[in-house]
């Protein structure tokens, strides 16, 4: 298939798709690629998933807003469809969008009967977004003519198979190619418009892909045509060092490999869902993160070969975090103490973030959500019950109010001073280090800290491995003993 037609998979996020005037930029966009074989990922305009998902709220609680919230959102995309295409376009768009509306009315109207709507229903309603932006959007790039081979609207309803399951939903690989191949048999434009976050199980019930399922829909596009490439548009000039808003001197990283892009991904970096890549990595496709707003920038790569040499890619950070203590002298040489901790953790669904242990097995800490904390410590006390009666465990301990910085950078491993120079700069920040965590990669040092301290703490390491563009010019003039030993102190910095 890929050798015939070269695929490359362009994704449109929301803020891509807000309004007419975005719907207009992004088609330049489009118009503007070499010519070949295109799949175009659209999310919901804009604010449009929320809007739905609160339909479905409102319908439960009997609210009698819904009905002018519904209006509005009727409004909203049929504005939309006047501004940008002909009569006949309308008329064609407003066809199957009349019909969507009669059946979300039915289904929010069995939602206020029952006062509950089950995970069918609000998956069906979510899923709506993506079909109203992107029917738009087809026959809004058609009526241009600008795309040679013809524009056609792809559902991606009858393609993306998926089981959910504990990790979430799984793509159902054989049946989607079969699928895709049925319907590629079908149409034969070069330009296909695809509406992302939706799919269906094996048997035929519409689904969805969870949150950040477009860009999850990206991947399993560029997997199942076995794209060339995978763009994604957004509203950021790319991956960045660290979150620009609280560290000015962040700077785009022109590539980053899979593994360091998911271990920003993880820290809170709002670069791609970890999941979302995996279709992609498995086939080595090459991920670009792309701003619409500034197409002539060249944004970021994430692939599997990164050009760049630089030890620390980027600095994240993960905020409202509590840190979980389990103390005891009779925990030492005691096996299974940690897999009960976790495994009552899991039991109840708390999600474990972090993990730090001494080597003398004394205690063991856990970084877990905030919102999480007071439910975790009386799990964990529940089961240590006997321990703690008994003496052997001490204390169930939880401090609040933190959060986890996170350097990444593939190229750590083997180079000497790296954990060093976080810690310097922390120490010469006045940033206290409540725990530490680095994985057997060593791709990744994680430290707790106070949540007051993480602003301080993001700016002080981002400057420490000199990520920010900026120089310092010093001039020294007749160097006597203090000059001297400044200058040594610079050269011994710098041979670091």
């Amino acid at each position: 298939m890929s050798a015939q037609r070269p695929w490359i998979v362009h994704k449109f996020g929301g803020s891509s798709v807000a309004d007419a005037g975005c719907f207009r930029r992004v088609a330049e966009i489009v118009e503007g690629l070499p010519a070949g074989s295109l799949a175009l990922v659209l999310s919901a305009c804009r604010g449009v998933t929320d809007a739905l998902l609160g339909l479905v709220k409102l319908a439960e609680a009997r609210d009698p807003s819904r009905a002018s919230e519904f209006a509005a959102l009727r409004a909203r995309h049929l504005g939309l469809a006047e501004e940008l295409l002909s009569p006949r376009g309308l008329q064609s768009f407003c066809e199957t969008f009349e019909h969507d509306l009669a059946d979300l009315e039915r289904l929010l109207h069995s939602a206020e009967l029952t006062r509950v709507a089950g995970r069918n229903v609000t998956d069906l309603v979510a899923g709506y977004g993506e079909l109203w932006s992107t029917r738009v959007f087809e026959l809004f790039l058609a009526e241009r003519g600008r795309r040679p081979g013809g524009v056609a609207w792809l559902d991606a309803r009858r393609c993306v198979l998926v089981e959910w399951g504990p990790l979430g939903p799984a793509v159902q690989w054989a049946d989607a190619r079969r699928a895709l191949d049925g319907l590629l048999a079908e149409e034969q434009a070069e330009t296909l418009v695809v509406p992302g976050f939706v799919a269906s199980d094996l048997r035929g019930v519409q689904t969805t892909l969870g949150r950040n399922g477009s860009d999850f829909s990206a991947s399993i596009f560029g997997a199942l045509l076995e794209a060339a490439e995978i763009h994604i548009w957004t509203d950021v000039d790319g991956v960045l060092s660290a979150d620009p808003r609280r560290v000015p001197e962040a700077r785009v990283i022109d590539s980053l490999s899979y593994d360091e892009a998911m271990e920003l991904a993880y820290f809170g970096a709002k670069v791609l869902h970890p999941q979302t890549m995996a279709p992609a990595i498995k086939l080595g496709i090459p991920i670009w993160i792309r701003n619409t707003f500034a197409p002539e920038k060249p944004g970021s790569v994430v692939c599997a070969k990164p050009k760049s040499s630089q030890p620390v890619k980027g600095i994240t950070t993960i905020e409202r975090i509590a840190l979980l203590d389990l103390e005891g002298a009779g925990m030492i040489g005691v096996p299974g103490t940690a897999h009960r901790l976790f495994g009552a953790l899991l039991e109840e669904q708390i999600s474990v973030v972090l993990i730090s242990q001494g080597s003398s097995e004394h205690s063991i800490c856990c970084a877990v959500p905030e919102a999480e904390a007071e439910r975790a410590v009386a799990v964990v006390r529940a089961a240590f019950e006997r321990e703690l009666a008994g003496g052997q465990i001490q204390d169930v301990g939880l401090h609040r109010e933190l959060a986890i910085l996170a350097v990444v950078g593939d190229g750590m491993p083997g180079i000497p001073g790296v954990a060093g120079k976080v810690f310097h700069a922390l120490g010469l920040a006045g940033v206290n280090v409540r725990a530490i965590a680095q994985g057997a990669s060593e791709r990744n040092i994680s430290v707790v800290v106070q949540a007051r301290d993480a602003t301080r703490a993001l700016r002080a390491v981002h400057a420490g491995f000199y990520l920010s563009p900026h120089t310092l010019s010093i001039g020294l003039i007749g160097p006597g003993t203090v000059g001297r030993a400044l200058l040594d102190q610079l050269a011994a910095e710098s041979a670091r």
